[in-house]
């Protein structure tokens, strides 16, 4: 079943009084671009999001953001003494090696022997677990708008179907009206005069080859057979729809051309329409 290339997905993690959120968000492009946003993560955890996302997402710009929600009150700056102690025995041995008395202040600021209590990170597997939990929801959204594209195109696909078997019917029925035609002009033109009706048929089989679209109405079932095939497979197949809709999209011009019948013009400009509409359709594809 094919998936969109749009989705959402957010996950929550509580740490004692603080909340982190790990939002993932994910847009068509042609191939797989991730980008990550908001608090720096280790580079280790990085790589194990990425491989996870190359897995399950296959293309699409990727943006993961990762934001906190702080508890301000909970994150008092206190004295530092470990440090302060620290400091004061070594300024106290250069005194007694070398003589020579520093002042505390000659070397750090007030700021130095102050601490904040910062709240650490969560551990990678507790990042690991929430991003899975918003990769879900997002590869359900995918899902959800994947099946909404299909039912869309698919019907597309049956209404085109519909007016290639028209117009195959219309190609046969102008073989033997333009036969009829071009023997009425000719015994106009001959006043009653016998003529060669194997010449006659000759030059309609010569003329109707020229306008003969019947192959490329086959080669255009068959490709739209190939894309319902595509449409239900597994895995990413926008790449392969997008070359198959070039092909039929060159076909139909060939029609287009090939037939001379106005009722024949006005049915490729509809059948190119759908086609277009598809073609937008399938840019969000994986």
């Amino acid at each position: 079943m094919i998936k969109s290339m749009t989705g959402y997905g957010i996950g929550t993690l509580s740490q004692g009084s603080n909340k982190y959120n790990i939002e993932i968000k994910s847009v068509n492009a042609r191939f797989l671009d991730i980008k990550f946003r908001g608090i720096q993560i280790d580079l280790i955890t990085q790589d194990e999001i990425k491989k996870i996302i190359e897995k399950r997402l296959h293309r699409g710009t990727i943006n993961i953001r990762i934001d906190s929600e702080i508890d301000n009150n909970a994150n008092k700056i206190s004295f530092n003494q470990e440090k302060y102690e620290f400091l004061k025995g070594v300024l106290k041995d250069i005194h007694v090696k070398y003589g020579q008395p520093i002042n505390m202040a000659d070397i750090i600021s007030a700021n130095d022997l102050l601490k904040s209590d910062d709240p650490k990170l969560p551990s990678r597997d507790s990042i690991l677990k929430v991003f899975e939990e918003a990769l879900n929801q997002l590869e359900q959204m995918r899902n959800i708008e994947g099946e909404k594209i299909l039912e869309d195109t698919s019907a597309r696909i049956r209404y085109i179907n519909g007016i290639l078997d028209s117009l195959e019917e219309k190609a046969n029925s102008y073989k033997v009206e333009k036969h009829n035609k071009l023997r009425m002009k000719i015994e106009e033109l001959l006043n009653g005069k016998d003529f060669d009706e194997s010449r006659l048929i000759q030059e309609v089989a010569y003329f109707i080859e020229r306008m003969d679209v019947t192959e490329e109405i086959i080669r255009c079932k068959s490709h739209f057979t190939q894309l319902n095939s595509y449409l239900n497979a597994d895995g990413p197949v926008g790449k392969r729809i997008n070359f198959l809709l070039q092909e039929i999209g060159r076909e139909v011009n060939t029609i287009g051309s090939k037939s001379p019948q106005t009722d024949v013009t006005i049915d490729i400009v509809e059948v190119k329409n759908e086609l277009e509409k598809i073609r937008e359709q399938i840019q969000n594809i994986i």
